[in-house]
């Protein structure tokens, strides 16, 4: 996988919490949720096709995502909106608290992350 930003751009441009050894995993990670909230559509257009508007909210929606990843896991089962879950006589419920859940927080997001990629229109929700 190409990522989008380096290593250098995190340290120098964002000066997160993640040290110099685990910078390019969590990058990797948070690019992988990135692309995931936007469809792919990074990915069929090339980030180098992006306009300097969405590479310039991109990079630092990864680095606040690779910052909320190491602190908070990718997948934070918390955040989910089933709260129980039975296989015979199918049983489900519904956590209600999650209603005051933020959509980011649904989607295992830094809000910051979220926020910058939502400016960038990328995300299929209408500016």
């Amino acid at each position: 996988m190409t990522l989008y930003i380096t290593k250098e751009f995190y340290l120098n441009n964002h000066r997160g919490i993640l040290s110099d050894h685990d910078i390019e995993k969590y990058l990797e990670l948070a690019q992988e949720k990135i692309d995931s909230i936007t469809y792919n559509r990074i990915v069929a257009i090339g980030f180098d096709n992006l306009t300097e508007f969405q590479k310039e909210k991109i990079s630092k929606a990864i680095c606040y995502q690779a910052d909320y990843i190491y602190e908070n896991g990718f997948n934070n089962e918390d955040n989910r909106d089933v709260s129980s879950y039975s296989v015979l006589d199918i049983s489900v419920s519904v956590d209600n608290s999650s209603e005051n859940k933020t959509k980011a927080q649904k989607l295992n997001m830094s809000e910051i992350a979220y926020d910058y990629i939502h400016k960038t229109g990328l995300d299929g929700r209408v500016l």
